[in-house]
């Protein structure tokens, strides 16, 4: 069934001269109307709660409230507005992390014209868990370990990210409503995998091979 209308969207991104250009871009497709703007997150949902615009773009490191935490309150302010990710940052786990979150499309600043309207047209489309991935390997969302290269599981990266941002193994249970012991067996599957007898030698270890980065470990 076709679109009745123009598809609306709401445009965040905290950098005033990108946020201009990208709006020139998307009104070149002819189809796509930009009914509100914001340059952080919070004002980025309040534009969402109050245009209830079909499609919300979002850079993922904004002022205020991040890509996370607008896409969180998103089914509150908005039920049916798709959230479409641009960002710099073409890494798995992230893009991993921001479909679960409920993402439509994940598309990097380096995605051509064409890319970009294609991603706002197909989530303005999608139904139900429906997502699009574009200028991005699709491996990066449909892959079952972490990064290229890691021997460690989605799960156990998961893991030692939480140990670096110096979670107790308690805490790590509860964050990922995962039993105590269940903690424990996968950070001992680590130690092993990576030869190392320790949580900080774990944490080191990652980070020099770039599985995650100080920039994740900092990031709430």
């Amino acid at each position: 069934m076709e679109r009745q209308g123009k598809i609306r969207v709401v445009l965040a991104d905290d950098h005033t001269m990108f946020r201009q250009g990208l709006k020139e871009m998307l009104l070149t497709g002819g189809d796509i109307e930009v009914v509100g703007e914001a340059e952080d997150g919070r004002a980025a949902l309040e534009e969402i709660r109050r245009h209830k615009p079909d499609v919300a773009i979002l850079d993922v490191e904004m002022p205020e409230m991040d890509a996370r935490e607008v896409m969180v309150r998103l089914p509150e302010a908005s039920p049916h507005t798709r959230a479409v990710i641009v960002t710099v940052f073409a890494e798995a786990r992230l893009a991993r992390e921001l479909v679960r979150l409920g993402a439509r499309a994940y598309v990097t600043k380096n995605a051509t014209l064409q890319e970009l309207l294609a991603a706002v047209r197909s989530a303005a489309r999608a139904a139900g868990g429906d997502n699009v991935l574009l200028a991005v390997p699709r491996g990066l969302i449909e892959g079952s370990g972490g990064p290229e290269g890691c021997e460690l599981s989605e799960r156990e990266l998961e893991i030692l990210l939480l140990v670096a941002r110096g979670l107790s193994n308690r805490q790590v249970a509860s964050e990922l409503h995962l039993a105590e012991a269940t903690v424990k067996r996968h950070l001992a599957n680590v130690y092993a995998k990576l030869n190392v007898g320790s949580r900080g030698e774990a944490v080191r270890k990652a980070l020099s091979k770039g599985w995650f980065t100080s920039r994740d470990v900092t990031r709430p």
